[in-house]
């Protein structure tokens, strides 16, 4: 549909403008277009229909986004934490002799850390269609009640070739974890709270790897001849999983507009929310056009090189975090201990970056360079003092430093679900940029040469001109998009400044239309 931008309207008659007529009359026609439009295949289309002009309140707004955050954001924090330390617990087991007991050597290790993206390498696309068609909280119950099963079977490896069999299944469990996450939070938050949630999310991470590295700290002492130490880690972790994939099955909703927590208008301001983001709430069909659309947008690629060579640093340090750290001379116990402030250094940034987030707005670009600066900064202290003479516990603050690279995590993730519209576009750039992820973290490990134990220069080396690549391609993104939405502005005019544009736009989105046909749709840096 062809509208015309409402300030060449005018009349020649009188020289008086009608600008707001005009725009009165479009909307309606806009309305009434919608009301029976036969495109739209939007789950949210019954909810909106004969109420697409209908407003709300701020507090209105503000009271629903409350209610939403209460129910969802505790669970999902937990089934994403849960989802990081039950790889992490390699790290932990190895420290209680798991190497020993099922008889691996240090490049063995290696491809036991590695093969669990091959897993998850492997089904990436084919969960990435699997969230597209069916309901994403479903999904996230379901992998979290399946990974806590495997888990348990951990328990019961006794040798190289089970290890590697669990760990590519466990790989190909988590696939769809990620891309879930992303796609249930584009499904209740507006563009502009996204950030700040999915930091609350990815935190989770650290923060249950800080209380988990307490845990396996302790059973790291029990003296049970019936189980190994590192069983036990697992045995928790499996437990819990499946607890509270149980527990969401019943408590986690599905769309706002089927949420059985708020009441009918509640629902339309949920639904109306999300509208406005210009990608649509859920649409099931699958539509193959689109995927020649991500692979022509440029885009596509910013994201799959950032997180290609942001996941290179850290497939290595998930699993040889605490091997590097035993270098500096702590035993077992107190390795585990000293790398607490590894997960401060991630999970506290992104809550700094989510409080400035609140106050301010387009920091992703910014949340994709300058923890990587963070982490150059602490990497090269580390990596030019290896010779010895510098202080011990200065060394180790610089070796947590590193860990800031985390907290550009969320970003990159996020960035997909808030760059991209069209729901087959966003599930093929969803599973293109994840493949990346997968290959980052098969590519980590092999960095780290048993060779080069225990102090792993070479490794080291290639992760700051990984955290440097990071850099320039996360400001290159930045400046792309920046142009981009003040090209789009001088063409079709701001959205932002004109409700029949941004009315447009949202349209488009409920009938599913990518963010390059759907000219009104701007992107967020």
């Amino acid at each position: 549909m062809f509208i015309e931008k409402p300030e060449s309207i005018t009349s020649k008659s009188d020289n008086i403008s009608l600008e707001k007529q005009p725009i009165a009359v479009t909307v309606q026609t806009l309305e009434n277009d919608f009301d029976n439009d036969t495109e739209i295949r939007d789950k949210a289309f019954a909810i909106l229909k004969g109420r697409i002009d209908e407003d709300y309140t701020e507090e209105e707004s503000a009271r629903v986004r409350r209610k939403i955050d209460w129910r969802i954001l505790p669970l999902i924090t937990m089934v994403y934490g849960m989802n990081y330390v039950d790889k992490a617990a390699l790290s932990w087991a190895v420290m209680f002799n798991l190497k020993k007991d099922i008889h691996i050597d240090g490049n063995q290790y290696s491809w036991v850390s590695a093969i669990f993206y091959f897993g998850y390498l492997g089904a990436e696309y084919p969960a990435n269609y699997i969230i597209h068609k069916f309901s994403v909280s479903r999904v996230i119950c379901i992998v979290c009640l399946v990974w806590g099963i495997l888990l348990f079977g951990h328990i019961g490896v006794k040798n190289y070739a089970g290890l590697l069999v669990i760990r590519f299944i466990l790989g190909v469990s988590e696939a769809p974890i990620s891309a879930a996450c992303i796609n249930y939070v584009g499904e209740w938050y507006t563009k502009s709270e996204q950030p700040f949630r999915f930091l609350c999310f990815a935190s989770g991470q650290g923060g249950l790897y800080i209380i988990f590295s307490l845990v396996a700290y302790g059973l790291g002492h029990v003296n049970d001849a019936s189980l190994r130490p590192w069983a036990y880690i697992y045995l928790v972790l499996a437990c819990l999983s499946i607890i509270l994939g149980t527990y969401m099955w019943f408590f986690l909703p599905t769309l706002p507009n089927e949420a059985k927590f708020l009441d009918e208008r509640e629902k339309f301001i949920a639904v109306k929310r999300v509208a406005n983001n210009m990608t649509g709430v859920k649409t099931l069909e699958w539509d193959n056009h689109q995927i020649i659309d991500a692979i022509k947008d440029p885009k596509t690629y910013f994201l799959i090189l950032y997180m290609f060579f942001s996941m290179i640093p850290n497939g290595g340090l998930t699993n040889f975090n605490t091997l590097v750290l035993s270098s500096f001379n702590f035993d077992k116990y107190e390795t585990i201990l000293v790398n607490l402030p590894w997960s401060f250094f991630s999970a506290g940034q992104m809550w700094v970056w989510a409080f400035f987030g609140i106050y301010f707005k387009n920091l992703r670009i910014l949340g994709l360079t300058i923890p990587m600066i963070i982490a150059i900064i602490g990497l090269g202290i580390v990596y030019g003092t290896e010779d010895g003479g510098a202080a011990k516990w200065g060394r180790v603050f610089c070796y947590w430093m590193i860990n800031s690279c985390s907290a550009a995590f969320p970003y990159a993730m996020n960035l997909t679900g808030q760059l991209v519209s069209g729901h087959t576009k966003q599930s093929f750039t969803n599973s293109a940029v994840l493949i990346a992820f997968a290959v980052g973290n098969i590519v980590g490990p092999f960095c780290f040469n048993a060779s080069d134990a225990p102090k792993y220069e070479h490794a080291l080396a290639t992760i700051m001109g990984c955290f440097a690549v990071c850099i320039v391609v996360g400001a290159g993104l930045g400046v792309y998009i920046f142009y981009e939405n003040r090209r789009r502005d001088r063409l079709y005019g701001n959205p932002d400044k004109d409700e029949t544009l941004r009315l447009e736009g949202i349209i488009n989105g409920l009938k599913d239309k990518t963010d390059v046909e759907n000219k009104y749709f701007r992107f967020v840096y």
